[in-house]
């Protein structure tokens, strides 16, 4: 039988966290076993940690840091304390079905797959729709393309590395899942030395996927298996430091994958022309609520980018 332990990041999710970790309990759970799960907060100010208290049980486990240590450094955390088969790093703001892990294992179990290390599976928005979470490894031009908005304007001739003319109605190999339900074998999480802690949010999974995909493992969507993700979470409240994290998270990720002379020049690029390129948008659409958060946003990359040069150099 497989079994499996659930990492859960929260910051300041109160009530998402309380529906995420209740619907995990009234999964079904046949062919597979749930050890533990365990929450890792970061500092929280919110009632998340209260909320938790009406789940009193040895399985979950809730580990307390006396800061925001960031995404990546808290699932590695989280991840010390697992001794299952597979980890499965969860969003709090995901609400699982009840054939969710019955599904899931069902298909894993039927079409065995020693050369899988990743799963992921559908999911659903507040419509039912089905999401477009799955993405191609990212190269240069992508990024270029996206540094323009040039995939925006013309998605077919300035192709994203996100998915977007795939529908996700069927089971295949994939680049990459997304990080709000993203399940591990333990072992090779291990091997990894898990997520990369200069990630501190955004891009951590990406990378995590280039590397299983590096030693010749693959990443498999799951289409027979679904969830529901709100999406967002409570990072739709900080969008400057939302945008400063992702973009400061896709230069990180250049450094390590693309070389010295290409992430340099994509640096060069991001912080001169792409705030122009995003000002002209959001001035076309008068979005200048938008538009003040996207400065605030650069600000923060600028103060940060000797830092960001110096680690990505470290790569």
């Amino acid at each position: 039988m497989n079994t499996f332990d659930i990492v859960i990041v929260n910051w300041n999710s109160a009530t998402q966290l309380k529906e995420c970790i209740n619907s995990i309990y009234n999964t079904q759970k046949k062919d597979c076993q749930l050890n533990k799960i365990i929450v890792v907060d970061n500092a929280s100010t919110d009632t998340s940690l209260d909320l938790l208290q009406a789940f009193e049980s040895d399985t979950l486990k809730i580990i307390r840091n006396s800061s925001n240590v960031g995404f990546a450094k808290a699932c590695n955390i989280g991840a010390q304390y697992c001794s299952s088969d597979f980890i499965l790093f969860l969003n709090p703001d995901m609400l699982l079905f009840r054939d969710t892990f019955r599904n899931l294992f069902n298909y894993i179990d039927t079409h065995s797959r020693e050369d899988v290390a990743i799963y992921g599976i559908q999911l659903l928005d507040d419509n039912k729709n089905i999401q477009k979470s799955c993405a191609r490894f990212p190269t240069f031009l992508h990024f270029i393309n996206r540094s323009l908005g040039l995939n925006k304007l013309n998605p077919t001739l300035f192709p994203s590395y996100t998915m977007e003319e795939w529908n996700h109605k069927t089971t295949q190999e994939v680049d990459q899942v997304m990080g709000a339900f993203f399940m591990i074998r333990r072992d090779l999480f291990v091997q990894l030395k898990g997520f990369d802690e200069r990630f501190f949010v955004y891009y951590e999974e990406l990378d995590l996927s280039k590397r299983v995909n590096e030693i010749g493992f693959k990443t498999l969507f799951i289409s027979e298996a679904q969830a529901y993700h709100k999406g967002g979470g409570i990072s739709q409240n900080v969008k400057a430091k939302r945008l400063f994290y992702n973009i400061r998270s896709r230069l990180l990720y250049a450094f390590k994958h693309f070389g010295l002379l290409e992430a340099s020049f994509l640096m060069f690029f991001t912080l001169i022309i792409e705030p122009l390129t995003r000002s002209i948008f959001l001035l076309f659409r008068a979005d200048f609520h938008e538009l003040k958060e996207m400065f605030e946003g650069f600000i923060l990359l600028y103060k940060d980018s000797i830092n960001i040069l110096r680690q990505g150099v470290q790569s």
